[in-house]
């Protein structure tokens, strides 16, 4: 399962690797703001309510880009043609406002945390502040473990409220540390190899393509055992694999990879 999982995350983005490039500039325009905050702050031209609202407004934008971004790595990962990767993405958006804003404010208090409060905390003097500020870090990345499934379920299983899509975001990540950790870390290595290309590739649609490809295999585990009526546990990865078109990658080399399409 591992080895499809790499290769298909592989393969799928390097498919789509103009659509990456070309939705990872909208990224690029969101670091922007990024930056510009970076810049305000430093030279202390605004005061913080602006800067906060700058914060916000910033937050919102990227997390409903981001929600398109999330339905075209879907239509990614079920392997719909290059032409008709971005068919449908608005509307993914527009049935989706509150998955998205819920998304915007947990994505929201993970930048407070660690833009203010954690450095608040290690500013304080013995032993409560560090404790604080650990405390702070391990609930962030909690929020960012939990939400690696977020917006891939919301489109997995459409229909499904807001409350429900998180709940099954947390359970999917707890339940399953080894992958949640190999996204993690998968997300940490995307970001270092993006750092050369200056984010383009394969940057945060190239992560997004990852979550849902990860998303999408163990929501066919859960289904499989509410079929079979049994734990997960009995289900095995071939039977889940079984379920997809596993020869198109399985049988690709990474030679074809200087053939993208083929």
């Amino acid at each position: 399962m591992w080895g499809f999982l790499f290769k298909k995350t592989i393969f799928c983005g390097w498919d789509h690797i103009l659509g990456l490039f070309l939705a990872n500039l909208g990224y690029l325009l969101l670091l922007a703001s990024g930056i510009l905050w970076i810049y305000l702050h430093a030279a202390g031209v605004i005061g913080l309510a602006a800067e906060v609202l700058l914060i916000v407004v910033s937050v919102l934008l990227s997390s409903f880009f981001t929600m398109a971004m999330a339905a075209y790595a879907a239509n990614v990962n079920e392997g719909v043609s290059k032409g008709r990767a971005l068919e449908g993405c608005a509307e993914v958006v527009k049935s989706h406002i509150p998955h998205t804003l819920l998304h915007a404010f947990i994505t929201l208090v993970i930048v407070v945390n660690f833009l203010y409060a954690i450095p608040y905390y290690l500013g304080m003097p013995g032993f409560l502040g560090p404790m604080m500020a650990f405390v702070g870090l391990f609930l962030s990345v909690l929020m960012i473990a939990g939400f690696k499934f977020y917006l891939p379920l919301c489109l997995i299983r459409p229909g499904e409220s807001v409350v429900e899509i998180l709940k099954y975001s947390f359970a999917y990540a707890l339940d399953n540390k080894g992958i949640t950790g190999l996204l993690l870390l998968r997300t940490v290595g995307d970001l270092l190899v993006s750092v050369p290309f200056a984010g383009i590739i394969p940057g945060f649609t190239g992560i997004l393509v990852s979550d849902s490809c990860a998303a999408d295999l163990l929501n066919r585990r859960y289904l499989l055992a509410e079929e079979k009526n049994v734990e997960k546990s009995a289900v095995t990865w071939d039977e889940v694999l079984d379920t997809m078109d596993r020869e198109r990658y399985e049988k690709r080399r990474f030679l074809s990879l200087l053939f993208p399409g083929r």
